[in-house]
């Protein structure tokens, strides 16, 4: 187990050290920190144990799940008051007991952004009726694969992501994740590193979008450019104990990026695997504010579920102190 963990973390840093010169710090930022509902109310600490459709974006190695061939997951939440919207749909095909396929699709944007550069006429006069609006959104489409293999899950995913700021700029992008888990008893023990060989943007500008009024009041056009993403490792581990018709699992989680580290803890209660309830604390951090003192913050999380014959439903409570955001995450899950 040790020499897994040691490939794991020699890849990533080696890939990180060639690349670092192009790499964009929060590029693809959109991908980091979505997920569905069981994960997002332990603060993304269960990612050792999550199974079936809901691993497609998180650890691919998991895609298995139990008594059916196919899962399927549907999540939507909003932000900042409904001005930014998430959706997440992921399907997972079991083909038999060592074999499983993944398929994901996110879109995370804002919508009906007023565009003001054709605020002012040619004589430098205000027109309202010269606002037009635009979608800023970014789109995510994954591939999965998962294997059993002498006791180890292994998984990968091929991603492919398009971008765009309404008609001003536009992305097209590809990348790849992998992933792998042990299990021993009542441990399972993960490493996933996503963006692997780096997550490549290329970015273009439309310069005809842009009116000569803007380019006149002293702005200027962004670039073309190549925008690189760099790898992440997330180590994680769970323990689960049953107790009559009770079980009790505790989570830890943590994602090295090149840039610094995010710890994340959790838990799990279940009644006969039918009502679940789950918390969680993550993204400890300083909060650098005007103010001379600088204050600690951690993002709380809490949910709850219920699974009854084929189908599921999952809430997650999330208040990320940092930036003053809260959420409310709901994920329906069906099999087949």
């Amino acid at each position: 187990m040790k020499v897994f963990l040691y490939f794991f973390l020699l890849l990533t840093l080696t890939v990180i050290k060639n690349a670092n010169s192009q790499i964009v710090r929060y590029s693809n930022d959109f991908l980091m920190t979505t997920d569905f509902s069981a994960l997002e109310a332990t603060g993304g600490s269960k990612i050792a144990v999550i199974f079936g459709s809901e691993a497609v974006f998180s650890n691919t190695s998991n895609l298995f799940f139990e008594d059916y061939k196919a899962d399927f997951s549907v999540m939507h939440n909003n932000y900042f008051s409904s001005m930014a919207n998430l959706d997440l749909f992921s399907a997972a095909y079991q083909v038999d007991t060592s074999l499983c396929f993944g398929l994901g699709f996110l879109r995370f944007g804002v919508d009906d952004i007023q565009n003001t550069i054709y605020l002012f006429d040619n004589q430098g006069n205000m027109d309202y009726s010269r606002i037009k609006y635009f979608s800023v959104a970014d789109y995510a489409a994954l591939f999965s694969v998962a294997k059993k293999w002498r006791g180890f899950n292994f998984g990968g995913s091929m991603k492919l992501i398009f971008r765009h700021e309404g008609n001003f700029a536009k992305a097209y992008g590809f990348g790849f994740d992998i992933a792998a888990t042990y299990k021993i008893k009542d441990f399972a023990l993960s490493a996933v590193i996503k963006d692997v060989t780096t997550t490549f943007n290329f970015w273009s500008v439309n310069e005809n979008a842009f009116d000569s009024i803007y380019l006149f009041s002293g702005n200027s056009i962004p670039e073309n450019k190549l925008e690189q993403t760099a790898p992440s490792v997330t180590l994680a581990a769970a323990y689960s104990k049953a107790v009559l018709k009770f079980n009790f699992s505790t989570f830890f989680a943590t994602t090295l990026y090149y840039y610094g580290a995010d710890l994340k803890f959790g838990g799990e209660v279940s009644y006969s695997d039918i009502v679940f309830l789950r918390f969680g604390i993550s993204d400890f951090q300083k909060d650098n504010n005007l103010s001379i003192s600088k204050k600690f913050t951690v993002s709380p999380s809490l949910g709850m579920g219920v699974k009854f014959l084929r189908f599921r439903l999952d809430y997650a409570f999330k208040a990320q102190n940092a930036v003053e955001k809260k959420s409310n995450i709901f994920t329906i899950g069906v099999s087949f």
